[in-house]
């Protein structure tokens, strides 16, 4: 499997006085169908970076959703969040909204497609690409409704874990949450007290440590929008593209039944709930048919 770590310069509409630049990371299977193949664009959420994609964990294996998706013939780009990860993190946080987020992780995809098209990045059979599908998952989920509804990144959407109506959480711990993010610049929320949410009682403690280790600070602009319920809802009532959702046992929608009455522009929207999970569906004991329900509608759907 060919993978390749990009950083991706990026000019910005907003002036950070400082250069910006996005780490990506490109896998591509070995073997391409002859009838074209898949791009899976996916952005982590809140405390993650591009490592929740590929979690390689000694002695836990099969924790990665690259991997997966990749042996089924699908090309996956996985992206840091402009301020996360190994992206830029600019320094005047508080110009670090969704739309720029929007046009950055946009401009990115795009300088990575230029780079399959010139054969930089490997024999990919660019002019068989059939379809590009934008994955985010929680906070990410937000971002890609936003960078949906201002550029049509993509042919379809999977908006994993986001809610559109209000945080499904206890009182002390949304204001946890709140406190963290009410100023301007970067926070760490404390992951204790997210661990029910987070993780199934089922998910071994070795996978959690590992998982723990690996947070990144969270852009507080970012997360201030996250919590607020209907804080992306304008923007996705504009998505025309079909959208998937999901949401395990234990996630952040109070209601998944209805949340598909949030893209009332979409011309398809599939909901789907996953078994004996919590939101970080990656790490769920039942993550493979998480990622097995996604594929077929990403097969299903052209």
């Amino acid at each position: 499997m060919p993978k390749f770590t990009l950083s991706l310069p990026i000019k910005t509409v907003t002036d950070f006085g400082e250069p910006i630049q996005i780490t990506a990371t490109l896998a591509l299977p070995d073997v391409f169908a002859e009838d074209g193949f898949e791009l899976l664009v996916c952005l982590h959420g809140g405390t993650y970076s591009r490592w929740y994609w590929d979690a390689q964990i000694d002695g836990c294996p099969d924790y990665s959703f690259v991997d997966h998706f990749v042996a089924r013939g699908k090309a996956v780009l996985t992206l840091d969040a402009l301020g996360m990860g190994e992206s830029s993190r600019p320094s005047c946080e508080a110009f670090l909204t969704s739309s720029v987020a929007a046009q950055v992780h946009h401009d990115a995809l795009a300088a990575v497609l230029d780079r399959l098209k010139s054969g930089d990045l490997g024999p990919a059979p660019v002019g068989r690409m059939r379809r590009i599908t934008g994955i985010g998952h929680s906070m990410g989920g937000m971002l890609t409704i936003v960078q949906q509804a201002i550029f049509a990144s993509f042919d379809q959407v999977a908006i994993l874990g986001f809610t559109n109506i209000g945080l499904a959480m206890a009182d002390d711990v949304r204001a946890n949450l709140s406190a963290h993010v009410a100023d301007p610049g970067y926070s760490l929320p404390d992951r204790i007290t997210m661990r029910h949410y987070f993780h199934a009682p089922d998910v071994p403690e070795a996978v959690i440590a590992v998982d723990d280790a690996q947070a990144s600070p969270t852009p507080n602009s970012y997360g201030r929008l996250a919590i607020v319920p209907g804080g992306v809802a304008k923007e996705a009532g504009t998505i025309t593209a079909p959208v998937y959702l999901h949401f395990a046992d234990i996630d952040v929608s109070p209601a998944p039944h209805a949340e598909p009455a949030c893209y009332p522009g979409s011309r398809h929207v599939t909901l789907t709930t996953l078994p004996d999970g919590a939101h970080c569906h990656n790490f769920a004991s039942t993550r493979v048919a998480s990622w097995q329900m996604l594929d077929r509608w990403i097969d299903r759907i052209g």
